[in-house]
Protein backbone atom coordinates (compact mmCIF):
# COMPACT_ATOMS: atom_id res chain seq x y z
CA UNK A 1 0.00 0.00 0.00
CA UNK A 2 0.82 3.34 -0.35
CA UNK A 3 4.14 3.93 -2.59
CA UNK A 4 4.98 -0.08 -1.79
CA UNK A 5 2.12 -2.16 -1.40
CA UNK A 6 -0.04 -2.16 -3.55
CA UNK A 7 -3.97 -1.21 -2.15
CA UNK A 8 -6.20 -4.35 -1.33
CA UNK A 9 -8.42 -5.46 -4.04
CA UNK A 10 -11.79 -2.97 -4.00
CA UNK A 11 -9.93 -0.04 -2.83
CA UNK A 12 -7.84 2.94 -4.44
CA UNK A 13 -5.32 5.00 -3.33
CA UNK A 14 -5.95 8.92 -4.30
CA UNK A 15 -2.58 10.20 -5.25
CA UNK A 16 -3.40 13.80 -4.29
CA UNK A 17 -5.75 13.50 -1.31
CA UNK A 18 -8.26 16.31 -0.70
CA UNK A 19 -8.14 19.11 2.35
CA UNK A 20 -10.61 16.13 4.11
CA UNK A 21 -7.09 14.32 5.08
CA UNK A 22 -5.27 17.47 5.18
CA UNK A 23 -4.11 20.66 3.21
CA UNK A 24 -0.84 19.64 3.84
CA UNK A 25 1.79 17.73 5.41
CA UNK A 26 5.52 16.34 4.68
CA UNK A 27 4.57 13.00 6.30
CA UNK A 28 2.40 11.37 3.70
CA UNK A 29 -1.03 11.09 4.98
CA UNK A 30 -2.72 8.52 2.64
CA UNK A 31 -6.36 8.48 1.40
CA UNK A 32 -7.77 5.11 -0.07
CA UNK A 33 -10.94 5.09 -1.24
CA UNK A 34 -13.55 2.21 -1.96
CA UNK A 35 -14.16 1.09 -5.42
CA UNK A 36 -17.43 0.23 -5.01
CA UNK A 37 -21.06 2.11 -5.04
CA UNK A 38 -20.40 2.78 -1.13
CA UNK A 39 -19.28 6.09 -0.80
CA UNK A 40 -16.38 5.54 1.86
CA UNK A 41 -12.45 6.12 2.55
CA UNK A 42 -9.86 5.32 4.70
CA UNK A 43 -7.33 7.74 6.06
CA UNK A 44 -3.79 7.32 7.88
CA UNK A 45 -2.28 10.74 9.31
CA UNK A 46 -0.15 11.86 12.04
CA UNK A 47 -1.82 12.63 15.63
CA UNK A 48 -0.62 16.21 15.26
CA UNK A 49 0.77 18.61 12.79
CA UNK A 50 3.89 19.43 14.46
CA UNK A 51 6.44 17.95 12.01
CA UNK A 52 9.30 17.74 15.20
CA UNK A 53 7.63 16.05 17.13
CA UNK A 54 9.93 13.06 17.37
CA UNK A 55 7.46 10.05 19.30
CA UNK A 56 4.75 11.22 16.47
CA UNK A 57 1.89 9.15 16.68
CA UNK A 58 -0.28 8.24 13.94
CA UNK A 59 -3.95 7.36 13.55
CA UNK A 60 -6.62 5.61 10.73
CA UNK A 61 -10.35 6.64 10.12
CA UNK A 62 -12.94 5.76 8.18
CA UNK A 63 -14.37 8.44 5.63
CA UNK A 64 -17.95 8.76 5.37
CA UNK A 65 -19.21 10.16 1.82
CA UNK A 66 -15.65 9.46 0.14
CA UNK A 67 -13.21 11.75 -0.97
CA UNK A 68 -15.89 14.14 -3.08
CA UNK A 69 -18.94 14.29 -0.49
CA UNK A 70 -17.27 13.99 2.95
CA UNK A 71 -19.75 13.53 5.57
CA UNK A 72 -17.44 12.89 8.21
CA UNK A 73 -15.12 10.80 10.14
CA UNK A 74 -14.46 8.52 12.48
CA UNK A 75 -11.29 6.70 14.64
CA UNK A 76 -10.84 3.48 13.68
CA UNK A 77 -7.86 3.68 15.72
CA UNK A 78 -5.53 6.40 17.31
CA UNK A 79 -1.95 6.37 19.30
CA UNK A 80 -0.09 3.77 16.03
CA UNK A 81 3.80 4.47 16.88
CA UNK A 82 4.84 4.78 13.18
CA UNK A 83 3.15 5.10 9.66
CA UNK A 84 4.04 1.89 8.26
CA UNK A 85 1.97 0.55 11.42
CA UNK A 86 -1.21 2.73 10.67
CA UNK A 87 -0.37 1.90 6.79
CA UNK A 88 -1.28 -2.38 8.08
CA UNK A 89 -4.43 -1.46 10.59
CA UNK A 90 -5.75 0.57 7.48
CA UNK A 91 -4.95 -2.16 5.24
CA UNK A 92 -6.78 -4.55 7.93
CA UNK A 93 -9.71 -2.72 7.91
CA UNK A 94 -9.76 -2.34 4.22
CA UNK A 95 -9.30 -6.10 3.60
CA UNK A 96 -12.22 -6.61 6.22
CA UNK A 97 -14.65 -4.60 4.63
CA UNK A 98 -14.03 -5.84 1.05
CA UNK A 99 -14.38 -9.47 2.51
CA UNK A 100 -17.35 -9.31 5.55
CA UNK A 101 -19.04 -5.91 5.31
CA UNK A 102 -19.29 -6.53 1.30
CA UNK A 103 -20.57 -10.19 1.55
CA UNK A 104 -23.11 -8.93 3.94
CA UNK A 105 -21.38 -11.48 6.66
CA UNK A 106 -20.92 -8.40 9.15
CA UNK A 107 -21.91 -4.64 9.38
CA UNK A 108 -19.87 -1.95 8.67
CA UNK A 109 -20.12 -0.67 12.68
CA UNK A 110 -19.56 -4.65 13.65
CA UNK A 111 -16.50 -4.49 11.55
CA UNK A 112 -15.15 -1.12 13.29
CA UNK A 113 -15.47 -2.58 16.58
CA UNK A 114 -14.13 -6.01 16.13
CA UNK A 115 -11.46 -5.27 13.29
CA UNK A 116 -8.71 -3.42 14.57
CA UNK A 117 -8.68 -3.95 18.19
CA UNK A 118 -7.93 -2.57 20.13
CA UNK A 119 -10.56 0.06 18.33
CA UNK A 120 -11.52 2.81 19.30
CA UNK A 121 -14.32 2.71 21.85
CA UNK A 122 -16.78 4.72 19.75
CA UNK A 123 -19.29 7.46 21.54
CA UNK A 124 -23.18 6.51 20.57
Amino acid sequence: MSRSHPAPTGWSEIEQPPGIVEKYNPRDPTLFEYDGAEPIAVHVLPETQNVHDREERWRVGLVHGGKTNFEGAEPIRTGIADRSGALAVAEEFMTGYESRVQSGEQTLDALLTACCEPAVERVE
